[in-house]
Parts: structure tokens; sequence; C-alpha cells
């Protein structure tokens, strides 16, 4: 059976919140409007979006956003008639837990009732924020030498330092980051890997071999979401930049492409 509860607005304006099967509805002025459902967060990289549903049609939203080291809430995507919001921004301390509302309003600045809203889920950008696919910068095969230099682009996150360079992705695990090189002669199936804590990786080769090659980053100490996924696969006989194809490691793990969303919800 629904509960109702009511309460005036400066004395004129009626606003009722009905409250049915999980599907709470505003009466305001005599108009129904939902609260948000299946509130999702997705996150790549520290790029942190919500995104809910039903699309609004005679009301607007507010995303609303508190974590455990401020305990006001921050507002964002005000009185927005979208159903996603970048909440990048209130998120850049990545080891805070944040909570989630979503506020159904009316955009009436006489409004001096709180209009109800529905919780998200909670997140930990530094636990839950997926790793993108890492990209090749460049590579040199010394045949002098016998080594093979691998360098990986750091991936930028939403985030600047007080000098308005890019926080990188392994600027925000320090000490907890590191690239793996996964490798092959090309004339061969066998596979070797090599790690890095940092966006160099060097191997020896054998004289007079090409190298087929691609790059996986991860997050040791985590204990879901530790690996992105692969990079485009390069080979040394190829043009610089050009993708070699038909190699992944030894896992035998698929990796697709829509596996870089991955939401947390209700």
């Amino acid at each position: 059976m629904a509960s109702v509860e009511g309460g005036s607005v400066r004395g004129w304006v009626r606003a009722v919140l009905i409250h049915n099967a999980g599907n709470p509805k505003i009466i305001w002025k005599g108009v129904n409007f939902p609260t948000a459902t299946d509130i999702k967060v997705s996150s790549i990289n520290f790029k942190t979006l919500i995104d809910w549903r039903p699309e609004p049609t005679n009301y607007t939203y507010t995303v609303m956003v508190r974590g455990q080291l401020f305990q006001d809430w921050k507002k964002k995507c005000i009185y927005t008639k979208k159903t996603t919001c970048d909440v990048s921004d209130i998120m850049q301390d990545a080891q805070d837990t944040y909570e989630v509302r979503i506020a159904s309003e009316i955009k009436y600045s006489e409004t001096a009732e709180e209009f109800p809203y529905a919780e998200g889920p909670t997140f930990r950008p530094y636990d839950q924020t997926i790793i993108g696919k890492p990209n090749i910068q460049n590579f040199t095969l010394n045949k002098e030498q016998n080594t093979l230099t691998v360098v990986v682009s750091d991936t930028p996150t939403p985030y600047k330092y007080a000098n308005n360079t890019p926080i990188t992705v392994r600027d925000m695990f320090p000490n907890d980051f590191t690239y793996t090189l996964f490798y092959r002669k090309a004339s061969s199936t066998g596979k070797k890997q090599q790690s890095s804590a940092t966006n160099e990786i060097v191997i020896n080769t054998d004289k007079g071999e090409n190298y087929c090659f691609f790059v996986q980053a991860s997050v040791p100490s985590r204990k879901s979401h530790r690996q992105s996924e692969n990079s485009d696969e390069l080979c040394t006989s190829s043009s610089a930049g050009e993708a070699a194809s038909g190699f992944l490691p030894s896992t035998g793990v698929l990796c697709l492409s829509n596996l870089m969303l991955l939401y947390w919800w209700l």
C-alpha cells in the first residue's frame, strides 16, 4: 500500500511524494513525475559519469555527490534535462568514497521545501575506475645492442597539477602501477613478458629477429579490475604505429572494447 507524505511550500504550493512499488513519484500542482531509477556509475581513467533513467518530461534532475572527507553535498548538472552527468571534478580525491543522490525537481525559485531524491551506489575511484587501453608511443629495435625499447604514452586523467600539466593515470597510483610488455619473435608463437614501473620497457633481443608485442597496464594492489585492455599489437617489421594482428597474452582472455565500461548499480 502506498504511503503519502505532504508538505507546503511558502504556504501555497502543495508537493506530495508517493512511494509506490519502488518508483516514487511527486505530485506538484497536479503533475506526476518519477524519481530517478537504474542509477549507474561508470569510470574510465578517472573520468566518472553517472547515468540514470527515465528521461524527464515536465521536470528536471540535479545530481548531488558527497565524500566522506567533505560532509556537504556538492551539486552538479543542476536542473538538467539529461540523464547523464560528468562528476569527475567532484571526485578528485581518488581514495575517498562518494555517495550519490539524484533529486527530481521543478525549477521553481520560490520552493522552500527540498524535493525528493533517489540514492545511487557508493563509488571509490581508486578501486573502481577502469584502467583504459594503453597506447604505445614509440619503439626502437637496436640491432647493434640487441635490445628493443618500448615507450608507452601515459594516459592523462581529467585532473591537472597547479602548473596546469595533466595528471596521468600512473601519477594517480604512486608505487602501485605497472606496464607489462608481452612479446614474441615474429617467427615464433612462444610468448614472454616483462614489467616496468616506468613507461619505458627494455628487453634483450636475438640478433636478426623481429618481434611483435603489446602492452597491458595494471594496478597490482587491486583485488578486482587490476588490468587494462591490451594495447594494439605492433611488430618491428611493420612501420611505426602500424598495428599487427592475431596475438593475445597466454591468459587467453578475449578483450573487447565494451569491457572498458563497468557499471555499479543499486
